[in-house]
């Protein structure tokens, strides 16, 4: 028989196993039954960020730091209420394409080859290149008093560029033509009262999105913030239309990304989101991407800034490579199948390690390196 002593050692542990396998349930993890005493000890470790995360929110909302993120939280601060919006199809159906034609080809009698898309008088050879383009997108309404006449062309360019970039990623036929209903209010009061008079909080935004018509309002600070801001509101307007419900990291995740898209002639690049990085390293501490994901509920309740930033740096994380960009496929295409639900947090951290069997040692090692444009 066991000692008193060891008898108590021993029922101490049981419990302790057992409050991190509750707290591991509660907080949508998987436990990783081949790694029992790692998983125990990821899950303290984890509980105990969080904790720290709880604390530090409540110490910002009594008294902002000088060199916090305030002005990215108060842009970025959504509404509680726009994610329970009744499901429905708010896309306009399936983007038409329309066909490019052929080109003709001949060589001269010097030798050089000639290429055409009109046919000329004299026989030819007929290079079918099967190219079509779309014909549209989406159907932008901006309304706004004295925007500069730039304006509506450069954030019509950028949004095109996210619907190319979820081509390549989703493929051109599961895309669907986008509504876009954007409000961009010249001054503080006119913003705040239009939101008041939707019933939605007065917080200290730049933007916020209306999942249920899918509509946004942004302020216009100056030209970068508002076109940031139409971006960032447009994303979620495009992601509610093609894919539905989605988990809050992927939807604010793709949002940021998409903020800082630079189109120069026929080259496309997205830049690392400058709120979030200083010297080409990331500036602010993150969550695991499979803590990340079973955080969908803390938002609005947490601390904000580190959300929106992991939420980032997962998005910039996976588009940087090829095995990225098919667990984004996967699960945006999984996301689409079932518009009106959200995949679980452990459906996606088992979709994750498929893909990345090693990912807490590639995240970690892929965040110490300077961060560099993506181009498509």
């Amino acid at each position: 028989m066991l000692s008193t002593k060891w008898r108590v050692l021993f029922v101490f542990i049981v419990l302790l196993i057992a409050a991190a396998l509750i707290a591991n349930h509660l907080t949508g993890r998987v436990f990783n039954y081949h790694d029992p005493i790692g998983s125990v000890r990821t899950i303290y470790e984890d509980l105990k960020v969080e904790i720290e995360v709880v604390e530090e929110t409540e110490q910002t909302l009594i008294k902002p730091s000088a060199g916090s993120f305030t002005t990215k939280t108060v842009i970025q601060n959504h509404l509680p209420q726009a994610d329970t919006a009744r499901c429905t199809d708010v896309s306009l159906g399936e983007v038409k394409y329309k066909r490019n034609g052929n080109i003709y080809t001949w060589t001269d009698s010097h030798g050089v080859p000639h290429f055409s898309d009109t046919k000329p008088d004299f026989a030819v050879e007929t290079l079918d290149t099967d190219f079509v383009e779309p014909l549209d997108y989406f159907e932008l309404t901006l309304q706004a008093a004295n925007l500069p006449p730039s304006f509506t062309e450069e954030l019509r360019i950028k949004l095109n560029t996210v619907f190319k970039v979820y081509g390549q990623i989703i493929g051109a036929d599961a895309l669907k033509k986008v509504r876009l209903n954007l409000t961009v209010f010249a001054t503080r009061s006119r913003y705040e009262q239009a939101i008041k008079q939707r019933g939605a909080d007065l917080s200290n935004t730049d933007g916020i999105y209306f999942h249920a018509t899918n509509s946004a309002f942004i302020y216009y600070r100056n030209e970068q913030s508002a076109m940031r801001t139409a971006i960032h509101e447009a994303v979620h307007a495009i992601n509610k239309a093609i894919l539905g419900t989605t988990p809050r990291w992927l939807n604010e995740g793709l949002a940021e990304y998409f903020e800082y898209t630079k189109n120069s002639m026929q080259l496309v690049s997205i830049e690392p989101h400058l709120s979030w990085i200083s010297n080409k390293h990331i500036a602010q501490s993150v969550f695991t991407i499979n803590w990340l994901i079973g955080l969908d509920n803390k938002w609005q309740t947490a601390n904000d800034t580190k959300l929106y930033a992991s939420s980032w740096a997962a998005i910039y994380f996976l588009m940087d490579s090829s095995k990225g960009k098919q667990f984004l496929k996967s699960v945006m295409l999984a996301e689409q199948n079932s518009p009106c639900s959200k995949l679980t947090a452990e459906t996606l951290e088992s979709m994750l390690y498929q893909h990345f069997p090693q990912l807490s040692k590639d995240y970690k090692t892929w965040l110490n390196k300077p961060f560099i444009k993506h181009r498509f």
